[in-house]
Parts: C-alpha cells; structure tokens; sequence
C-alpha cells in the first residue's frame, strides 16, 4: 500500500473492498468549520506542477503559504 501511494498508483479492486468493509462504521457530518484533518487534501486541489523545484515556488510559494494559513487558522477557529 505504501509503494502504491508513493507511485500514485491506485488498486480500485482493493478500495472496494476496503470500503465493503467498513460501510455502516463510517459517520459522515456537516462542520461549521474546516476539519483540521482535511487541511493537507485541501491545500492539494488544484495545484499544478511546474518544471523545477525553485520555479514552482517562486510562481506559487507566496499563494500558498496565503491560503495554507487562511485553512489552518479556519480549521482552528482562529479566522
């Protein structure tokens, strides 16, 4: 599993049955806020890869540092 999420690669047969397992376990609720948890997945969406390391940041870095902290402190209860 590990190996998988490090390549990308996604085993949908696995995930069915990992879902199949624990279906009826799983609560799902509406937050008034961010969940903390859910921080990292947000701050993945959309983003865009750019040749180089150093190119990527400077085209982006500032914009993303904005939006983490905006996140983070609406996860918190600090925004």
């Amino acid at each position: 599993a590990w190996q998988d999420a490090a390549t990308g690669l996604l085993d949908i047969g696995r995930l069915g049955d990992l879902l199949r397992r624990v279906r009826g376990r799983i609560l799902c609720r509406t937050l008034a806020r961010v969940s903390p948890l859910a921080v990292p997945v947000l701050l993945e969406i959309g983003r865009v890869s750019v040749e180089g390391e150093g190119l990527e940041a400077a085209l982006f870095g500032d914009a993303e540092d904005f939006e983490a902290q905006a996140l983070i402190a609406e996860a918190t209860g600090d925004g």
